[in-house]
């Protein structure tokens, strides 16, 4: 079972199946929130503790450096202002729209390696985040007009700070147990919330108790495992094989929205830039 467990087939597998789970059921965790930043906290926390059950399965280590925590609370901090604005963000759009709209943190992790990385320019790359941002474009087009909503700005702006965090915890979760690491930065943009948006126990406790209690508990635990298995996959298998495979789920929660959230309007428009995006995705690790 350990060798199954320690290959990139079987942790990519699971990805996609806790991807899937994850933006769908999101949307109705928080469709009714009464307090997005709440319902926030307690995905975060749900999902953190969720992931610590992994612990045994592998070396536990932790860094000594203190620079290493002092980039880690920073980047949490990107995590959270993330993990916030997504809430919003998806509650009022479409489970297929922020899909394809939460592809725009590659677009921002492009230019910022370009641009503060001083990265070297590489075509196929710009060519790729082109065909991401004109697939956004092509969704969000209607009628000689392009409609982006408060919502839709949201999604942008959460991505933006969302590629800030990666780039500031790029190798950090080398340095540590994988689920606990992971359980980190769930836990620290959860106290980041709280203390920000001066969020009571009493709100986090409602938002459980709510008829989507069962909705909380199916996306923190898909949101938990998901993270591990997304960057296990990475430590078991070639980045230009791997990268396509989890590129699908753009498309994957696409279509499955379209079957289970009725969710029919612009059926082909969002189906095209979804494959748009995909390739878009796939330029930018120059596979092709």
């Amino acid at each position: 079972m350990s060798a199954i467990f320690n290959t990139w087939q079987f942790n990519i597998i699971l990805f996609l199946i806790g991807i899937v789970i994850f933006f769908q059921f999101y949307k109705l965790a928080v469709r009714n929130a009464q307090r997005d930043g709440a319902a926030t906290i307690l995905l975060q926390l749900i999902g953190g503790f969720s992931v610590l059950c992994l612990i045994p399965f592998l070396p536990f280590k932790f860094s000594t450096d203190i620079k290493v925590y002092l980039f880690l609370i920073l980047a949490c901090v990107f995590y959270g202002l993330n993990d916030r604005l997504e809430t919003t963000s998806r509650k009022h759009l479409e489970v297929s729209v922020f899909s394809i709209l939460g592809q725009l943190g590659t677009v921002f992790l492009i230019l910022m390696g370009i641009t503060v990385f001083k990265e070297p320019f590489v075509l196929t790359k710009i060519v790729g985040a082109s065909l991401i941002l004109f697939a956004n474009f092509f969704i969000f087009y209607e009628k000689g007009k392009l409609k982006l909503n408060k919502y839709a700005w949201l999604g942008v702006l959460s991505k933006l700070f969302f590629s800030i965090a990666v780039s500031i915890d790029i190798g950090i979760s080398n340095q540590f147990n994988l689920p606990f690491y992971i359980m980190l930065t769930f836990l620290l943009p959860a106290i980041v919330i709280f203390f920000g948006e001066k969020i009571k126990p009493s709100e986090i406790a409602r938002e459980y108790r709510s008829p989507a209690k069962k909705h909380y508990l199916v996306t923190g635990i898909s949101w938990g495992l998901l993270s591990f298995f997304y960057l296990r996959a990475f430590q078991f298998g070639q980045v230009t094989t791997i990268v396509p495979i989890q590129a699908s789920a753009v498309l994957l929660n696409v279509l499955i929205a379209y079957i289970f959230f009725k969710e029919r309007d612009n059926g082909l428009k969002k189906i095209i830039a979804s494959i748009l995006v995909i390739i878009g995705i796939i330029l930018t690790v120059g596979i092709i």
